[in-house]
């Protein structure tokens, strides 16, 4: 790869890393650090599943954007692929797929490709009549297993 480009690509890094992640990273250290400091430690784990929420979120664009960076750097250099510790980056060719320019001229000219879909049952409208009280044949109400729920208050 060239020099320019790979300090191209460092300098991605570099500005992913000082205005995304590490800000990430460093809530979810004073998250644990206020869980061991805590007597009640349940206030300060919401705000670590926050932070760690916010830290996955920055850490798949930073995986999109690095990724993105390497293929421009590969695709300038006309690199196709390369190995690095054990594993290989390789610039794959687009998948050729169907384009639909005008559906009423393709089913007028290939009905066959059109597949009938089945019924879909609306379950909110279900849920709203078992709610209410009416009875449905094959139909029941049931409560889930609770969840956590975090929200802002």
């Amino acid at each position: 790869m060239s020099q320019a480009l790979t300090r191209d690509i460092r300098d991605v890094a570099n500005e992913i890393h000082a205005r995304e992640i590490k800000p990430a990273i460093d809530a979810y250290i004073a998250a644990l650090t206020a869980i061991r400091g805590a007597n009640d430690p349940d206030g300060p784990t919401v705000d670590m599943i926050l932070a760690c929420e916010a830290a996955a979120a920055k850490l798949k664009a930073a995986e999109g954007n690095l990724r993105a960076a390497l293929f421009a750097s590969m695709k300038e250099n006309g690199v196709l692929d390369f190995e690095h510790g054990g594993m290989i980056a390789a610039v794959r060719a687009g998948s050729t797929s169907a384009t639909i320019k005008d559906e009423k001229a393709l089913r007028a000219a290939a009905p066959e490709l059109f597949i009938p879909s089945p019924d879909k049952l609306d379950r909110a409208a279900l849920t709203k009549r078992l709610k209410a009280g009416m009875a449905v044949a094959g139909a029941e109400l049931s409560t889930g297993a609770p969840t956590l729920v975090i929200r802002r208050a």
